[in-house]
């Protein structure tokens, strides 16, 4: 006569009630939204040495204070043969090559020549000396590493030349005024206002397009003096 095996078992009441183990999660690495400024300048300095042609700036950024650098902002960094006829390294040099707004090299290109765009130096402003995609030029300086590092808040573009401030920098008064309590976004020179076809202008000067922001320059270059060091 067959015998018959015992039924399983049936799990206990503290087994049923009990939930499966959940699997560890992995915290996901913050976005770059979120990086203080040192290690957004971390990460820039990271971005020149890879690049291979940048030694000299990294030298300038890492002996200037972190909190120079906004938030949102885009670097124009030249390359090193542009400084190396720099004897003595100029504290404005840093500050005019930094715009407090970030702007991809696709949002540069939307902007006209002789648009102007305000920089960390006081009163300073660099001009968009020409706008096409192949030689698109500031300060008649050729951008010829564009979004050589970029993020969705810092846009970092190589240059051939440095920037003159004493040359192209002027006109940072005529700039309109940004309220930067929002997201900062690309901003287009206002029009001129119309004129009747049989009227004549009274002044046939124009000034140059222009963006601005209403932003805490001179404290930023109160500390970018404080924190920048000269190479030697």
């Amino acid at each position: 006569m067959a015998t018959r095996s015992p039924p399983p078992s049936s799990p206990s009441q503290s087994q049923r009630s009990q939930p499966p183990p959940t699997p560890p999660v992995s915290e996901p690495p913050p976005p770059p939204s979120t990086l203080t400024p040192p290690q957004q300048l971390n990460n820039i300095i990271d971005a020149l040495i890879g690049a291979g042609d940048f030694g000299n700036w990294v030298n300038i950024i890492s002996g200037t204070n972190p909190l120079v650098l906004p938030l949102s902002a885009t670097l124009f960094i030249p390359q090193d043969d542009a400084i190396d006829h720099l004897i003595n390294a100029d504290p404005f040099m840093f500050p005019y090559h930094v715009i407090p707004q970030r702007l991809s090299f696709s949002d540069l290109q939307l902007f006209k020549s002789n648009t102007r765009l305000p920089t960390l130096l006081p009163g300073k402003s660099i001009l968009i000396t020409n706008n096409s995609k192949t030689n698109f030029t500031v300060d008649d300086s050729r951008v010829f590493q564009p979004d050589l590092y970029i993020t969705a808040t810092v846009a970092v573009h190589g240059v051939e030349e440095v920037l003159d401030y004493a040359v192209y920098g002027d006109g940072l008064d005529l700039l309109p005024k940004l309220n930067f309590s929002q997201q900062p976004q690309l901003v287009r020179p206002p029009p001129g206002p119309l004129m009747p076809e049989d009227e004549e202008p009274s002044d046939t000067s124009v000034a140059p397009p222009c963006i601005g922001v209403d932003f805490p320059a001179v404290f930023l270059v109160g500390c970018a003096l404080v924190g920048f060091k000269i190479p030697r």
